[in-house]
């Protein structure tokens, strides 16, 4: 009986070690995505309005549709994304020197070569606020949340960007207008 008492004892406590090592996993992968959020703006040197002009000196006569800011193992790197009335490209930018990471081309559907469409998908770039002030902006709006997200997109013929927040276990999107910095909705993930 007290054998039976001793071993459940030991299993008892390995469990909680095991369980109080992962939890500390789940804490320390937490933390690290914190801290990642905030190496990719603090790394990211190029501004959002340089990287849409490399890709429009890349591909002159193309509209640019959207735009992304995203972490890899080269460091920061935006993508941005345009078309033209055959074709759709992608042109990947690294974040902290302007050099040119890939690019790409692909012919449209028919469906997709409508030239009403490309004005509907077409970013509104004029006045295009910093993804350091939208960071500002929607880390204002979840207090002690970092950004570790963005994209521009467009909605409704307005041109957002759309910042992903974490607070601890949560995220949330938050969702600004990009040329007036007003805060248009904020979700839940």
């Amino acid at each position: 009986m007290m054998k039976k008492r001793v071993i459940g004892f030991g299993v008892a406590i390995f469990i909680s070690i095991l369980l109080g090592g992962c939890s500390n996993k789940a804490n320390n992968a937490e933390s690290s995505s914190v801290k990642s959020s905030k190496t990719l703006i603090s790394k990211t040197k190029v501004s959002a309005n340089e990287a849409i002009k490399v890709y429009q000196k890349t591909y002159p006569d193309t509209s640019v549709t959207s735009l992304e800011l995203e972490k890899s193992l080269r460091g920061p790197v935006y993508k941005v994304e345009g078309i033209d009335d055959q074709k759709e490209y992608q042109v990947n930018i690294n974040a902290k020197n302007k050099k040119i990471l890939q690019n790409s081309q692909e012919e449209l559907d028919e469906d997709d070569q409508n030239e009403s469409d490309r004005k509907a998908d077409t970013l509104d770039l004029s006045n295009l606020i910093s993804v350091k002030k939208a960071a500002r902006i929607a880390e204002k709006k979840v207090k002690g949340g970092k950004s570790t997200e963005f994209s521009l997109d467009k909605d409704l013929g307005t041109t957002y960007w759309d910042v992903t927040v974490k607070k601890g276990s949560q995220e949330k999107n938050i969702k600004i207008n990009a040329n007036n910095g007003k805060v248009l909705q904020v979700e839940n993930d």
